[in-house]
């Protein structure tokens, strides 16, 4: 009987439809399963059969994030995350993404620990781990970060409830490219020392709406690191030795260092090409130059970096002495070729600001404005450039101005004043000018754009586009 019952099982299995999913095998079930793009969705798919038993726990990406329901309950979704991390099977894991910033309530220290553990050991490539952005609610704990040898980019939002996040004394990040920190409090010690000399294949590192937990000098020094975002509070210096560095953005610096190449290693670098060594000598070129809030560091970055593709410059610009320390810090802009202006001026006006600038860079290709949203105050009495006459144009030259771009107009008087004062400029008319109206405006009083066209050069081509259907569209 024995030997029926078994015939009968092997008759079964080859006359059983060859299209079932459950009989694909485990790598087009991985397929399937990823793009349901939740980790405990695909554990759930265990109760199918036997088959789907254990085929998540194999999973090469796991995804847990937090959405309307886990909102309301925020230990079904925590408690999610530890199961689905308690059952995995599988040795390695390609990446593993948290990400709750929608949780109502902070994640005690322990708990997130487990989960930096698990990273630790298991992630070989990309770990993105976003926290609570959500206040203490009782004493702040300590956050450590293990050393992850394997993982190639960590991104690490830690919001607030925590007193400060602390980085391993030993061991090195092998193989990480990319980390972005965002939300921390940090220790410059713990900072320089990681960048410095655990990270040794670091090429891109941002850290973001961040605070040292006492003031301090920060150096970065890597010579792998070509793209830096800085933006850490209490930094009282930072010293750049980053000598493949490409794009660099600064905010809430007032004041750096950068430390130029030896002769000698320039020499041996260049083998003795005394053309390449000379443009080395007098400078270096960057891809992107961001400087936020504070224009104290543009003199040491302007004799740094004899020429930059993109400058942007989002400065506060106030007036009296302000405005004077304003003037000398942008002297002597680099070359670029494309400038982006953002500014924000108190009591100053907003126009001669604007001007200088563009008067510095007169050998731009584009340039890119991003106006005020609010008009600004009048200068106060005796202000340096009501005498100085700035509001001038015939003596800006832009003879190498192919493009315009003009960000956030709303039509409002201010707004006008500062499109025509752009428009006047010398040669500007051979530039294609793009006005691109506010998003948050549905619509531009009667005839603005026509009286704008009217007043400008007859050759000049202006467009105003409107954001419709996600993409700009041209304002009829």
């Amino acid at each position: 009987m024995e030997q029926a019952a078994s015939r009968r099982r092997r008759q079964r299995r080859r006359l059983r439809p060859a299209y079932r999913i459950s009989d694909l095998p485990d790598n087009v079930l991985h397929s399937i399963l990823r793009r349901l793009g939740s980790a405990p969705a695909a554990a759930r798919t265990s109760v199918l059969s036997s088959r789907w038993r254990h085929v998540w726990a194999y999973l090469p990406q796991l995804v847990f994030q937090d959405s309307g329901y886990q909102f309301r309950n925020p230990s079904f979704f925590l408690n999610s995350v530890d199961g689905a991390l308690d059952r995995y099977a599988a040795t390695t894991l390609r990446s593993l993404y948290i990400s709750m910033f929608n949780v109502a309530s902070r994640v005690p220290a322990a708990r997130v620990s487990r989960w930096l553990r698990f990273s630790s050991e298991r992630v070989a490539g990309d770990l993105l781990l976003c926290l609570p952005w959500r206040p203490a609610d009782g004493e702040e704990e300590e956050l450590e970060l293990p050393v992850c040898a394997s993982t190639r980019t960590i991104q690490l939002g830690v919001g607030h409830g925590f007193r400060q996040l602390r980085l391993p004394r030993i061991g090195a990040f092998g193989a990480l490219t990319l980390m972005i920190i965002r939300d921390a409090r940090i220790d410059a010690n713990d900072l320089e020392r990681v960048v410095c000399w655990q990270c040794p294949c670091l090429v891109e590192l941002h850290l973001m709406a961040m605070s040292l937990v006492a003031v301090a000098d920060v150096t970065v020094r890597s010579a792998s690191l070509r793209r830096l975002h800085f933006e850490v509070e209490n930094t009282s210096r930072l010293v750049l030795d980053t000598p493949s560095i490409e794009e660099l953005s600064l905010s809430k610096v007032f004041k750096v260092s950068v430390v130029a190449p030896k002769f000698a290693e320039m020499i041996a670098q260049r083998h003795g090409a005394a053309a390449d060594l000379h443009r080395q000598l007098l400078g270096r070129r960057l891809r992107w130059l961001v400087v936020k809030g504070c224009h104290q560091v543009m003199p040491v970055l302007m004799r740094h970096f004899d020429a930059v593709d993109r400058l942007e410059l989002d400065l506060t610009v106030s007036s009296g002495e302000g405005y004077k320390t304003f003037l000398r810090a942008t002297n002597k802009l680099t070359k670029c070729d494309v400038l982006v202006v953002n500014m924000t001026t108190e009591w100053h006006a907003y126009e001669p600001s604007l001007l200088y600038l563009v008067r510095k860079s007169a050998a731009i290709r584009k340039l890119v404005v991003h106006l005020p949203w609010t008009e600004c105050s009048p200068c106060m009495p005796g202000c340096t450039c009501g005498r100085k006459g700035s509001e001038k144009t015939d003596n800006i030259k832009l003879d190498s101005l192919e493009e315009v771009e003009i960000n956030d107009f709303t039509g409002e008087y201010h707004h006008v004043k500062i499109v025509k004062l752009l428009l006047s400029c010398k040669d500007i008319s051979a530039s294609r000018i793009v006005v691109n109206i506010s998003p948050l405006l549905c619509s531009l009083s009667e005839g603005t754009c026509q009286r704008i066209r009217n007043e400008a050069h007859p050759s000049t081509n202006i467009r105003f586009n409107v954001w419709l259907h996600g993409r700009w569209e041209p304002y009829s």
